[in-house]
């Protein structure tokens, strides 16, 4: 035993059990619901284990067998005993076969009861055989009615024969009498003799009228023997009529053809079913040569190799194979089903070939289309990576493997934990909550564990799985490996710090010259000069604004930007950044609207920074409009600010985008506005550090309008 593969719990050892099982295996707990299937029921049905969680695989059940199926389940589970039932149950080829299902309860090793497990076979072929048991049992009932009539008529011809003995007595009698009366004054002397020979006569009479009434008797008792066998073969033709009504309401329902075909007189019986998949009319005379015409390529010789193999057998063989035929009606290129199987005579002579025909085309698209994806996911250089809402892992791809260190088998049943660091745990219960928001989370950058212990630096984009009602069982996860991505980015935004750093040390010089020639030239005569050193002072107050821009970014991806917290009144912060907007923007008005004190802790600088950019935008990106609409209130333990603009509005292929760095809205509108996509990254990365969260709502051409949420303590 390798000491460095992890044990499996003994329920995951039933489950692998169970998966290589040829039976269809389930498992029920204590609520009734099913949460396990083995492979063998899934490839059977066609449907994952999620679709099939709880009352789920009931809907593969034949509504004729729903209610009698619940019924029995649920009154066997109440009373702790087991059961056995048959049902049909929809096949992944859509097709409806029977099934035998055997539960029983579980119990844990205390002896609490633990749910039910169950087992089911398929039973459906077992049709053909109950109808070879009722042909022979009609035959055999017909053979027996064949022979009591023959006893019964070896009975009345006996009974013919007595009769005519009977009367050629009663004859003999009456010529006895006759003489008897001639003779008797002549032959008065023999009256003794004669009375004898009359008297034995009449005891032979006697005898024969015995002999008559039991053969009377005998044959009433073989006349009830009869009128008993000829009601038991009419029971038995009427059950054998229900059977076959039955299996040919199950083929109808299936959609699988029947066909018969006689080696010996070529005779060849197709059901409608069968017309109807090979494209004939019903009713149309076809031959066996016509049928094999219809072949695809060297399908046809691989048909005809199978069927010759099954007349070759001495023991009658089975045959499967699937294949491709042209339609005859349409010429479209399908893919069916053949099955068959040979019936030989005593000699080993094929007398009959019988079998099933399914259209199976939309099956083989379906595995195409599965094995295109297998494919994607398995090339993928991407982790692909699911999950349950648990956050245990159900599925790994090789990138996955290659990207984090770890095989297939060491994470598929471990939880997502075993990939994120200690200070990111936080994270994981936050995605699932957006998700089941309705969030997108699309590129979200974080930093995950390898099982070498190496941090890396991952973009993840999750999606949620949904079952057939809409609900969400799952979550599929890709993550991008952008160590080296962000290695180069760290590069830059460290040459990014370095030269603003450097740049600020001159612009500083450079803004105190302008201030010191500014007030020298305050009194000047020459307006030109005093108009000069007031752009000067702009244009280094702007590029001022600029290198501090790119000094925080630097700081932020560093690690070096701080949160100091405090308490303060937020509605109080934005009425003083409001004033000093004000006092350098003349173009618009800014209307505060404030639901009264609104007390935070937070870092007020930085909070001041996030209020003067979202104006100073408003102001930027609305050079028409006038007015700016500023809310500040308390919603749901968050303090919520609303900036909200009349200009040019966002088309809302930007939006996504507006809070990411460097981002700026290409358009004809905003060429000739100044900046780098900076401010609202600022932004966003403050108020995440918060906790909280910013987003906008915008239009284009009507307005724009940003908020912000933080937690109040």
């Amino acid at each position: 035993m390798d000491p460095s593969r992890p044990i499996i719990p003994i329920e995951e050892q039933f489950r692998l059990m169970a998966d290589s099982a040829p039976v269809l295996i389930w498992i029920s707990g204590t609520d009734k619901l099913c949460y396990f299937f083995n492979a063998a029921w899934l490839r059977f049905t066609g449907r994952t284990m999620a679709q099939e969680y709880g009352n789920g695989w009931a809907e593969g059940v034949h509504p004729e067998d729903l209610e009698r199926c619940l019924d029995i389940y649920n009154s066997s589970f109440d009373a702790r005993k087991e059961f056995q039932m048959e049902y049909r149950l929809k096949c992944h080829d859509g097709a409806y076969r029977w099934l035998l299902d055997n539960g029983v309860p579980r119990y844990s090793a205390g002896g609490t009861f633990a749910g039910y497990i169950g087992s089911c076979v398929d039973v459906d072929e077992l049709l053909e055989s109950e109808r070879i048991k009722r042909e022979f049992i009609h035959w055999e009932a017909i053979e027996k009615e064949q022979a009591l009539n023959e006893e019964l008529a070896a009975s009345n011809e006996e009974l013919v024969t007595i009769n005519e003995e009977l009367q050629k007595a009663h004859q003999d009698l009456q010529r006895l009498n006759d003489e008897l009366e001639a003779k008797v004054e002549a032959r008065t002397e023999s009256l003794t003799e004669s009375e004898q020979q009359a008297q034995a006569l009449n005891e032979k009479l006697i005898a024969s009228n015995e002999e008559m009434v039991a053969i009377n008797e005998e044959m009433t008792a073989t006349n009830e023997e009869l009128r008993e066998t000829q009601e038991y073969l009419q029971r038995t033709l009427q059950e054998l009529s229900e059977s076959e009504s039955r299996l040919s309401m199950a083929i109808a329902a299936t959609q699988l053809g029947a066909w018969d075909w006689n080696p010996v007189s070529g005779n060849l019986y197709l059901s409608a079913e069968c017309n109807d998949i090979l494209g004939f009319s019903p009713g149309e005379t076809i031959g066996r040569e016509t049928i094999a015409g219809l072949f695809y390529g060297n399908d046809r010789s691989r048909v005809q190799q199978e069927i010759q193999r099954a007349l070759a057998d001495q023991g009658g063989a089975h045959y499967d194979v699937s294949c491709r035929i042209i339609r005859a009606d349409n010429g479209e290129l399908r893919w069916v089903r053949l099955q068959g199987l040979a019936h030989l005579d005593a000699a080993g002579r094929p007398m009959r070939l019988v079998g099933t025909l399914l259209d199976i085309t939309d099956d083989k698209l379906a595995e195409e289309k599965s094995a295109k994806l297998a494919a994607i996911i398995a090339s993928s250089d991407d982790a692909i990576i699911s999950k349950t809402l648990d956050s245990v892992i159900t599925s790994w791809n090789d990138a996955a493997e290659r990207i984090f260190g770890y095989t297939a088998d060491e994470v598929i049943g471990e939880t997502i934990y075993k990939l994120i660091p200690d200070d990111r745990t936080h994270e994981e219960p936050e995605i699932i909550a957006r998700l089941k928001r309705g969030e997108r989370l699309e590129h979200f950058e974080t930093k995950r564990m390898r099982k070498d212990g190496r941090l890396i630096d991952v973009s993840v984009t999750v999606s949620p799985l949904f079952d057939p009602q809409g609900n969400i069982i799952g979550l599929s996860k890709i993550a991008r490996d952008i160590t080296e991505r962000k290695l180069e980015e760290n590069r830059k935004s460290d040459f990014i710090g370095m030269a603003s750093h450097e740049l600020k040390t001159p612009v500083t010089s450079l803004a105190a010259i302008i201030q010191v020639a500014n007030a020298k030239l305050k009194h000047s005569d020459d307006p030109f000069l005093a108009s000069a050193m007031d752009k000067a002072h702009k244009q280094v107050k702007r590029m001022t604004s600029m290198i501090n821009g790119f000094l925080n970014v630097s700081r932020l991806e560093s690690g070096k930007i701080y949160i100091d917290k405090q308490a303060f009144n937020l509605d109080e912060l934005i009425a003083e950044t409001i004033s000093e907007t004000v006092l350098t923007v003349s173009s618009h008005r800014i209307n505060f609207e404030s639901a009264g004190p609104v007390q935070v802790y937070a870092d007020q600088e930085k909070i001041g920074s996030v209020l003067s950019n979202l104006l100073s935008n408003a102001v930027k990106y609305s050079p028409k409009g006038k007015v700016i609409d500023v809310q500040c209130r308390v919603m749901d333990g968050q303090a919520q600010v609303s900036v909200q603009d009349e200009g040019m509005g966002i088309k809302p292929g930007d939006i996504g985008h507006v809070f990411d760095r460097y981002y700026r809205v290409n358009n004809p509108h905003t060429q000739h506005i100044s900046g780098f996509g900076i401010g609202l990254y600022l932004s966003a990365e403050i108020i995440h550090r918060h906790d909280g969260r910013i987003w906008v709502e915008s239009a284009s051409g009507v307005g724009s309008a940003f908020y912000f949420s933080i937690p109040l303590t």
